[in-house]
Protein backbone atom coordinates (compact mmCIF):
# COMPACT_ATOMS: atom_id res chain seq x y z
CA UNK A 1 0.00 0.00 0.00
CA UNK A 2 1.26 3.50 -1.16
CA UNK A 3 2.10 5.52 1.51
CA UNK A 4 0.21 9.19 2.22
CA UNK A 5 2.03 11.99 0.41
CA UNK A 6 3.27 14.56 2.39
CA UNK A 7 3.09 17.05 -0.06
CA UNK A 8 -0.11 19.50 0.28
CA UNK A 9 -2.73 19.36 -2.14
CA UNK A 10 -3.39 22.27 -4.19
CA UNK A 11 -7.09 23.66 -4.13
CA UNK A 12 -8.07 25.10 -7.14
CA UNK A 13 -9.07 28.52 -6.64
CA UNK A 14 -12.45 30.04 -7.66
CA UNK A 15 -12.21 32.75 -10.61
CA UNK A 16 -13.87 35.77 -9.42
CA UNK A 17 -15.48 36.09 -12.81
CA UNK A 18 -17.12 32.99 -13.09
CA UNK A 19 -18.62 34.09 -9.26
CA UNK A 20 -20.03 36.97 -10.65
CA UNK A 21 -21.64 35.76 -13.45
CA UNK A 22 -23.36 33.15 -11.52
CA UNK A 23 -24.76 35.39 -9.18
CA UNK A 24 -25.77 38.05 -12.21
CA UNK A 25 -27.65 35.02 -14.08
CA UNK A 26 -29.47 34.49 -10.30
CA UNK A 27 -30.38 38.30 -10.20
CA UNK A 28 -31.74 38.29 -13.73
CA UNK A 29 -33.68 34.68 -13.23
CA UNK A 30 -35.24 36.67 -10.24
CA UNK A 31 -36.00 39.72 -11.95
CA UNK A 32 -37.67 37.69 -14.56
CA UNK A 33 -40.11 35.71 -12.43
CA UNK A 34 -40.98 38.57 -10.67
CA UNK A 35 -41.91 40.44 -13.57
CA UNK A 36 -44.16 37.32 -14.22
CA UNK A 37 -46.03 37.20 -11.05
CA UNK A 38 -46.31 41.33 -12.48
CA UNK A 39 -48.41 40.37 -15.59
CA UNK A 40 -50.12 38.01 -13.69
CA UNK A 41 -51.26 40.34 -11.45
CA UNK A 42 -52.09 43.15 -13.72
CA UNK A 43 -54.14 40.39 -16.10
CA UNK A 44 -55.81 38.85 -13.17
CA UNK A 45 -57.29 42.60 -11.92
CA UNK A 46 -58.13 43.45 -15.71
CA UNK A 47 -59.98 40.01 -16.00
CA UNK A 48 -62.24 41.05 -12.78
CA UNK A 49 -62.49 44.72 -14.37
CA UNK A 50 -63.92 43.61 -17.71
CA UNK A 51 -66.21 40.69 -15.98
CA UNK A 52 -67.68 43.37 -13.96
CA UNK A 53 -68.51 45.91 -17.43
CA UNK A 54 -68.36 43.61 -20.06
CA UNK A 55 -72.22 42.63 -20.75
CA UNK A 56 -73.26 39.12 -19.63
CA UNK A 57 -75.94 36.37 -21.16
CA UNK A 58 -75.01 37.36 -24.74
CA UNK A 59 -76.16 34.69 -26.37
CA UNK A 60 -79.91 34.56 -24.42
CA UNK A 61 -80.33 37.77 -27.47
CA UNK A 62 -80.81 36.99 -30.93
CA UNK A 63 -77.50 37.67 -32.56
CA UNK A 64 -79.27 39.89 -34.97
CA UNK A 65 -80.43 41.93 -31.95
CA UNK A 66 -77.14 42.16 -29.84
CA UNK A 67 -75.44 44.89 -32.47
CA UNK A 68 -72.26 46.86 -31.42
CA UNK A 69 -74.46 49.50 -30.29
CA UNK A 70 -76.12 47.55 -27.44
CA UNK A 71 -72.92 46.06 -26.46
CA UNK A 72 -71.16 49.40 -25.96
CA UNK A 73 -74.62 51.00 -24.20
CA UNK A 74 -74.68 47.61 -22.25
CA UNK A 75 -70.50 48.23 -20.72
CA UNK A 76 -71.91 52.39 -20.40
CA UNK A 77 -74.45 50.86 -18.02
CA UNK A 78 -72.52 48.73 -16.11
CA UNK A 79 -69.68 51.13 -15.86
CA UNK A 80 -71.99 53.98 -14.18
CA UNK A 81 -73.10 50.75 -11.88
CA UNK A 82 -69.61 50.14 -11.43
CA UNK A 83 -69.51 53.71 -10.39
CA UNK A 84 -71.94 53.85 -8.11
CA UNK A 85 -71.02 51.01 -6.28
CA UNK A 86 -67.19 52.09 -5.61
CA UNK A 87 -68.45 55.84 -4.21
CA UNK A 88 -70.99 54.13 -2.11
CA UNK A 89 -74.37 54.26 -3.89
CA UNK A 90 -75.39 50.80 -3.85
CA UNK A 91 -77.80 50.07 -6.31
CA UNK A 92 -78.48 47.44 -9.45
CA UNK A 93 -75.26 46.48 -9.93
CA UNK A 94 -74.32 45.59 -6.15
CA UNK A 95 -75.14 41.91 -6.26
CA UNK A 96 -72.59 41.74 -9.62
CA UNK A 97 -70.12 43.43 -8.41
CA UNK A 98 -70.26 41.34 -4.90
CA UNK A 99 -70.55 38.23 -6.81
CA UNK A 100 -67.30 38.98 -9.25
CA UNK A 101 -65.08 39.87 -5.95
CA UNK A 102 -66.63 36.29 -4.20
CA UNK A 103 -65.55 34.44 -7.77
CA UNK A 104 -62.00 35.90 -7.42
CA UNK A 105 -61.02 35.93 -3.80
CA UNK A 106 -62.64 32.12 -4.34
CA UNK A 107 -60.31 30.71 -7.09
CA UNK A 108 -57.40 33.19 -5.69
CA UNK A 109 -58.04 30.89 -2.55
CA UNK A 110 -58.39 27.43 -4.36
CA UNK A 111 -54.78 28.61 -6.48
CA UNK A 112 -52.81 28.94 -3.58
CA UNK A 113 -54.50 26.24 -1.88
CA UNK A 114 -53.05 23.92 -4.87
CA UNK A 115 -49.20 25.21 -5.15
CA UNK A 116 -49.00 25.21 -1.16
CA UNK A 117 -50.15 21.32 -1.26
CA UNK A 118 -48.46 20.36 -4.01
CA UNK A 119 -44.98 21.83 -1.82
CA UNK A 120 -46.29 20.55 1.59
CA UNK A 121 -46.78 16.77 0.14
CA UNK A 122 -43.71 17.58 -2.93
CA UNK A 123 -46.44 15.66 -5.16
CA UNK A 124 -47.48 17.21 -8.24
CA UNK A 125 -50.77 15.09 -7.92
CA UNK A 126 -51.41 17.15 -4.47
CA UNK A 127 -54.69 19.46 -4.67
CA UNK A 128 -57.99 20.31 -2.64
CA UNK A 129 -59.86 17.99 -5.07
CA UNK A 130 -57.41 15.16 -5.26
CA UNK A 131 -57.07 15.05 -1.30
CA UNK A 132 -60.53 15.06 -0.75
CA UNK A 133 -61.02 18.25 0.55
CA UNK A 134 -63.76 19.33 -1.62
CA UNK A 135 -65.30 15.87 -1.12
CA UNK A 136 -65.51 16.99 2.48
CA UNK A 137 -67.46 19.88 1.81
CA UNK A 138 -70.33 18.05 -0.06
CA UNK A 139 -70.54 15.78 2.47
CA UNK A 140 -71.12 18.62 5.37
CA UNK A 141 -74.01 20.18 3.06
CA UNK A 142 -75.59 17.21 2.47
CA UNK A 143 -75.80 16.29 6.22
CA UNK A 144 -77.03 19.93 6.51
CA UNK A 145 -80.10 19.22 3.55
CA UNK A 146 -80.91 16.34 5.02
CA UNK A 147 -80.87 16.56 8.69
CA UNK A 148 -80.44 20.17 9.88
CA UNK A 149 -82.23 22.35 7.69
CA UNK A 150 -84.83 22.14 9.53
CA UNK A 151 -83.21 23.09 12.58
CA UNK A 152 -83.57 26.54 14.28
CA UNK A 153 -85.57 29.57 12.89
CA UNK A 154 -88.07 29.27 10.29
CA UNK A 155 -89.36 32.25 8.02
CA UNK A 156 -93.50 32.26 8.47
CA UNK A 157 -95.33 31.38 5.34
CA UNK A 158 -92.05 29.48 3.73
CA UNK A 159 -92.95 28.02 0.67
CA UNK A 160 -95.71 30.82 -0.49
CA UNK A 161 -94.74 34.23 -1.63
CA UNK A 162 -94.20 36.81 0.76
CA UNK A 163 -93.11 40.42 0.41
CA UNK A 164 -89.50 42.41 0.91
CA UNK A 165 -90.33 43.96 3.75
CA UNK A 166 -91.87 40.97 5.77
CA UNK A 167 -88.68 38.89 5.32
CA UNK A 168 -86.93 41.65 6.34
CA UNK A 169 -89.41 42.32 9.42
CA UNK A 170 -88.63 38.54 10.61
CA UNK A 171 -84.98 38.97 9.85
CA UNK A 172 -84.79 41.97 11.98
CA UNK A 173 -86.48 39.65 14.54
CA UNK A 174 -83.76 37.03 15.16
CA UNK A 175 -81.35 37.60 17.53
CA UNK A 176 -77.45 37.40 16.58
CA UNK A 177 -76.69 33.45 17.22
CA UNK A 178 -80.15 32.71 15.34
CA UNK A 179 -78.89 34.90 12.40
CA UNK A 180 -75.62 33.60 11.91
CA UNK A 181 -77.25 30.10 11.92
CA UNK A 182 -80.35 30.95 9.23
CA UNK A 183 -77.22 33.31 6.86
CA UNK A 184 -74.02 31.06 7.20
CA UNK A 185 -75.34 27.11 8.66
CA UNK A 186 -74.91 25.31 5.26
CA UNK A 187 -71.43 26.92 5.06
CA UNK A 188 -70.25 26.04 8.56
CA UNK A 189 -71.38 22.18 7.81
CA UNK A 190 -69.74 22.34 4.62
CA UNK A 191 -66.51 23.85 6.52
CA UNK A 192 -66.69 21.33 9.31
CA UNK A 193 -67.14 18.06 6.41
CA UNK A 194 -64.06 19.45 4.97
CA UNK A 195 -61.98 19.08 8.25
CA UNK A 196 -63.26 16.02 8.89
CA UNK A 197 -62.22 14.42 5.70
CA UNK A 198 -58.75 15.81 6.31
CA UNK A 199 -58.15 15.33 9.15
CA UNK A 200 -59.71 11.06 8.49
CA UNK A 201 -57.22 11.08 5.74
CA UNK A 202 -54.07 12.36 7.35
CA UNK A 203 -55.14 9.94 10.11
CA UNK A 204 -55.48 6.98 8.13
CA UNK A 205 -52.32 8.06 6.44
CA UNK A 206 -49.70 8.29 9.28
CA UNK A 207 -51.23 5.17 10.67
CA UNK A 208 -50.32 3.13 7.88
CA UNK A 209 -47.13 4.95 7.46
CA UNK A 210 -46.66 4.76 11.24
CA UNK A 211 -46.34 8.41 12.03
CA UNK A 212 -44.55 9.48 8.52
CA UNK A 213 -47.43 10.57 5.76
CA UNK A 214 -46.69 8.94 2.26
CA UNK A 215 -46.86 11.45 -0.35
CA UNK A 216 -49.16 8.59 -2.67
CA UNK A 217 -51.00 7.61 0.08
CA UNK A 218 -52.83 10.59 1.31
CA UNK A 219 -53.81 10.87 -2.89
CA UNK A 220 -55.34 7.26 -2.88
CA UNK A 221 -57.24 8.03 0.14
CA UNK A 222 -58.32 11.35 -0.97
CA UNK A 223 -59.84 9.93 -4.07
CA UNK A 224 -61.48 6.92 -2.14
CA UNK A 225 -63.43 9.26 -0.09
CA UNK A 226 -64.38 11.71 -2.74
CA UNK A 227 -65.39 8.64 -5.04
CA UNK A 228 -67.38 7.25 -1.81
CA UNK A 229 -69.01 10.92 -0.77
CA UNK A 230 -70.10 11.26 -4.84
CA UNK A 231 -71.83 7.93 -4.70
CA UNK A 232 -73.94 8.97 -1.67
CA UNK A 233 -75.25 12.07 -3.21
CA UNK A 234 -75.90 10.49 -5.77
CA UNK A 235 -78.06 8.02 -4.61
CA UNK A 236 -79.49 10.44 -2.59
CA UNK A 237 -80.58 12.41 -5.74
CA UNK A 238 -82.15 9.34 -7.10
CA UNK A 239 -84.02 8.48 -4.36
CA UNK A 240 -85.53 12.27 -3.66
CA UNK A 241 -86.32 12.30 -7.69
CA UNK A 242 -88.51 9.29 -7.42
CA UNK A 243 -89.95 10.00 -4.32
CA UNK A 244 -90.79 13.39 -5.88
CA UNK A 245 -88.63 15.76 -3.73
CA UNK A 246 -88.03 18.66 -6.75
CA UNK A 247 -86.54 21.07 -4.36
CA UNK A 248 -84.15 18.45 -2.32
CA UNK A 249 -82.79 17.33 -5.94
CA UNK A 250 -82.07 21.34 -6.94
CA UNK A 251 -80.29 21.62 -3.49
CA UNK A 252 -78.18 18.47 -3.92
CA UNK A 253 -77.16 19.26 -7.37
CA UNK A 254 -75.88 22.67 -5.95
CA UNK A 255 -73.68 20.48 -3.66
CA UNK A 256 -72.74 18.78 -6.49
CA UNK A 257 -71.78 21.47 -9.23
CA UNK A 258 -70.38 24.86 -9.03
CA UNK A 259 -72.86 27.40 -8.87
CA UNK A 260 -72.94 31.20 -7.70
CA UNK A 261 -76.45 31.97 -7.86
CA UNK A 262 -77.17 32.91 -4.53
CA UNK A 263 -77.49 37.09 -3.35
CA UNK A 264 -74.41 38.29 -1.55
CA UNK A 265 -74.17 40.90 0.68
CA UNK A 266 -71.43 43.29 2.10
CA UNK A 267 -71.57 41.35 5.21
CA UNK A 268 -70.64 37.97 2.98
CA UNK A 269 -67.61 39.91 1.67
CA UNK A 270 -66.67 40.70 5.44
CA UNK A 271 -66.72 36.57 6.38
CA UNK A 272 -65.31 35.54 2.99
CA UNK A 273 -62.40 37.85 2.04
CA UNK A 274 -61.04 38.60 5.95
CA UNK A 275 -60.08 34.59 6.96
CA UNK A 276 -59.09 34.33 3.35
CA UNK A 277 -56.47 37.21 2.85
CA UNK A 278 -55.34 36.55 6.33
CA UNK A 279 -54.81 33.07 5.80
CA UNK A 280 -53.06 34.06 2.33
CA UNK A 281 -50.44 36.16 4.27
CA UNK A 282 -49.84 33.65 6.70
CA UNK A 283 -48.77 31.19 3.97
CA UNK A 284 -46.69 34.02 1.92
CA UNK A 285 -44.54 34.09 4.51
CA UNK A 286 -43.81 30.60 5.42
CA UNK A 287 -43.30 30.48 1.42
CA UNK A 288 -40.09 29.87 2.57
CA UNK A 289 -40.28 26.64 4.25
CA UNK A 290 -42.08 25.01 1.31
CA UNK A 291 -38.80 26.20 -0.85
CA UNK A 292 -36.97 23.88 1.47
CA UNK A 293 -39.46 20.90 1.55
CA UNK A 294 -39.03 20.93 -2.33
CA UNK A 295 -35.38 19.38 -1.56
CA UNK A 296 -37.19 16.26 0.31
CA UNK A 297 -37.89 15.85 3.79
CA UNK A 298 -34.63 14.80 5.06
CA UNK A 299 -33.03 17.67 3.33
CA UNK A 300 -35.37 20.32 4.83
CA UNK A 301 -34.75 18.73 7.96
CA UNK A 302 -31.32 19.54 8.33
CA UNK A 303 -31.59 22.81 7.22
CA UNK A 304 -34.03 23.23 10.96
CA UNK A 305 -37.00 22.39 9.25
CA UNK A 306 -39.86 20.95 11.43
CA UNK A 307 -41.06 18.83 8.50
CA UNK A 308 -43.96 17.41 9.87
CA UNK A 309 -45.29 20.90 12.39
CA UNK A 310 -44.90 22.62 9.00
CA UNK A 311 -47.07 20.30 6.87
CA UNK A 312 -49.82 20.12 9.49
CA UNK A 313 -49.51 23.98 10.10
CA UNK A 314 -49.92 24.01 5.90
CA UNK A 315 -52.53 21.66 5.85
CA UNK A 316 -54.88 23.37 8.20
CA UNK A 317 -54.46 27.07 6.51
CA UNK A 318 -55.23 25.41 2.92
CA UNK A 319 -58.11 23.29 4.04
CA UNK A 320 -59.61 26.52 5.77
CA UNK A 321 -59.13 28.59 2.78
CA UNK A 322 -60.77 25.91 0.27
CA UNK A 323 -63.52 25.06 2.95
CA UNK A 324 -64.25 29.12 3.16
CA UNK A 325 -63.88 29.01 -0.58
CA UNK A 326 -66.23 26.34 -1.91
CA UNK A 327 -68.71 26.77 1.08
CA UNK A 328 -69.43 30.37 -0.61
CA UNK A 329 -68.64 30.13 -4.05
CA UNK A 330 -69.19 25.93 -4.72
CA UNK A 331 -67.83 23.33 -5.39
CA UNK A 332 -65.13 23.82 -8.54
CA UNK A 333 -63.27 20.41 -9.50
CA UNK A 334 -59.95 20.99 -10.41
CA UNK A 335 -59.58 24.61 -10.55
CA UNK A 336 -56.73 24.71 -7.61
CA UNK A 337 -54.91 21.80 -9.79
CA UNK A 338 -54.82 23.58 -12.74
CA UNK A 339 -53.96 26.74 -11.24
CA UNK A 340 -50.89 25.08 -9.62
CA UNK A 341 -49.44 23.58 -12.61
CA UNK A 342 -50.26 26.91 -14.77
CA UNK A 343 -48.59 29.51 -12.54
CA UNK A 344 -45.10 26.46 -12.32
CA UNK A 345 -45.23 26.87 -15.94
CA UNK A 346 -45.03 30.38 -15.98
CA UNK A 347 -43.14 31.50 -12.97
CA UNK A 348 -40.96 28.21 -12.00
CA UNK A 349 -40.85 26.01 -8.94
CA UNK A 350 -39.09 29.03 -6.47
CA UNK A 351 -42.42 29.05 -3.78
CA UNK A 352 -40.91 32.85 -3.89
CA UNK A 353 -42.67 33.63 -6.79
CA UNK A 354 -44.52 30.35 -7.31
CA UNK A 355 -47.37 31.42 -4.30
CA UNK A 356 -48.08 34.54 -5.47
CA UNK A 357 -48.52 33.76 -9.12
CA UNK A 358 -50.77 31.12 -8.42
CA UNK A 359 -53.01 33.63 -6.12
CA UNK A 360 -53.47 35.59 -8.92
CA UNK A 361 -53.81 32.74 -11.72
CA UNK A 362 -56.54 31.12 -9.83
CA UNK A 363 -58.30 34.48 -9.08
CA UNK A 364 -58.28 35.44 -12.64
CA UNK A 365 -58.98 31.69 -14.49
CA UNK A 366 -62.14 31.33 -11.97
CA UNK A 367 -63.55 34.97 -12.96
CA UNK A 368 -62.93 34.24 -16.91
CA UNK A 369 -64.58 30.76 -16.80
CA UNK A 370 -67.63 32.10 -14.56
CA UNK A 371 -67.40 35.24 -17.42
CA UNK A 372 -67.51 32.55 -20.19
CA UNK A 373 -70.15 30.27 -18.46
CA UNK A 374 -72.41 33.55 -18.13
CA UNK A 375 -71.69 34.86 -21.32
CA UNK A 376 -69.40 33.08 -24.38
CA UNK A 377 -71.66 29.71 -24.49
CA UNK A 378 -74.59 29.49 -26.54
CA UNK A 379 -76.50 27.89 -23.40
CA UNK A 380 -75.67 29.47 -19.84
CA UNK A 381 -76.39 27.47 -16.89
CA UNK A 382 -75.05 28.63 -12.90
CA UNK A 383 -73.20 24.95 -13.20
CA UNK A 384 -71.61 25.44 -16.71
CA UNK A 385 -68.05 26.61 -14.83
CA UNK A 386 -67.48 23.79 -13.12
CA UNK A 387 -68.53 21.95 -15.78
CA UNK A 388 -65.72 23.47 -17.88
CA UNK A 389 -63.40 22.81 -14.85
CA UNK A 390 -64.27 18.95 -14.66
CA UNK A 391 -63.75 18.34 -17.97
CA UNK A 392 -60.17 20.48 -18.10
CA UNK A 393 -59.21 18.98 -14.79
CA UNK A 394 -58.74 15.13 -15.38
CA UNK A 395 -56.76 15.58 -18.65
CA UNK A 396 -54.09 17.65 -17.13
CA UNK A 397 -54.54 15.32 -14.31
CA UNK A 398 -53.42 12.62 -16.42
CA UNK A 399 -50.95 14.42 -18.28
CA UNK A 400 -49.17 15.01 -15.20
CA UNK A 401 -49.36 11.30 -14.45
CA UNK A 402 -48.04 10.63 -18.05
CA UNK A 403 -45.11 13.09 -17.74
CA UNK A 404 -43.89 11.23 -14.46
CA UNK A 405 -43.89 8.42 -16.28
CA UNK A 406 -40.29 7.10 -16.10
CA UNK A 407 -38.84 9.30 -13.48
CA UNK A 408 -39.33 7.90 -10.74
CA UNK A 409 -42.60 7.55 -7.88
CA UNK A 410 -45.59 9.88 -8.87
CA UNK A 411 -44.99 10.97 -5.40
CA UNK A 412 -42.31 13.17 -5.58
CA UNK A 413 -41.42 16.24 -7.97
CA UNK A 414 -39.10 15.55 -10.56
Amino acid sequence: MAAKSDKPRRIKARNPANTYATSEQARHSARAEARRVLVCGVAALVLVLLAWILPTYMFEHSMMRFTPAVFFDVMAYNLDGLASVLTGGGGWFENRFMAVVVCAISGAALGLTGSTYQGAFNNPLAAPKTLGVMAGGALGALIFVLLLQGVGPQMPGSGTSITKGQADAWIASLDPLEWFWVNYGECLCSMAGCFLVVGIVIALTSLIGRGRMSNIIVIIFGQVFAGTITAIISFCRYYFTRDGGIDMVDQLREIENYTMIRTYYFHDLLVIVAPIVVCMVVVLLLRNRLTLLSFGEHEAASMGVNVNRTRYIMIAICTLMTAIAISFAGHVAFLGFISAHLSRRIVGPDFKYLLPASVFVGGGLLTLIQYLSQSGLPYTSPYAAGVICSIVGPFLFLLVVLKQRGKGSLGEWK
